[in-house]
């Protein structure tokens, strides 16, 4: 992973992990089909500290640690944490990755 990008989290994110009491964001890459599926790579956010801390790189941003996954591959200068509300809650999403998908 390069490190020459920049962490932004818009106050929507920084107000939902405030009112989830919540310092740790955590950004997982992980493949997900196979078989006689094609395979990608799905960015996962999570709001707890991942549990294998030695696969990840931190950075401190706005008083909350966040841990990115050392295979995902950040191709924007500003890597963007955006707060998606749907009908259940929200999510938190990643804007500026780059995720492959294989076929066969």
């Amino acid at each position: 992973m390069d490190k020459a990008f920049q962490i932004k989290m818009d106050d929507a994110v920084l107000g939902y992990l405030d009112k989830k009491r919540k310092t740790a964001l955590t950004l997982t890459i992980s493949a997900t089909g196979g078989g006689c599926c094609p395979t990608f790579e799905i960015a996962e956010v999570s709001l707890t500290k991942p549990d294998q801390s030695d696969s990840f790189n931190s950075f401190q941003q706005n008083d909350v640690t966040v841990y990115i996954s050392k295979n995902a591959k950040v191709t924007a200068p500003t890597l963007h944490f955006t707060l998606k509300k749907n009908l259940l809650g929200a999510t938190i999403q990643a804007e500026g990755l780059s995720l492959k998908k294989r076929t066969s």
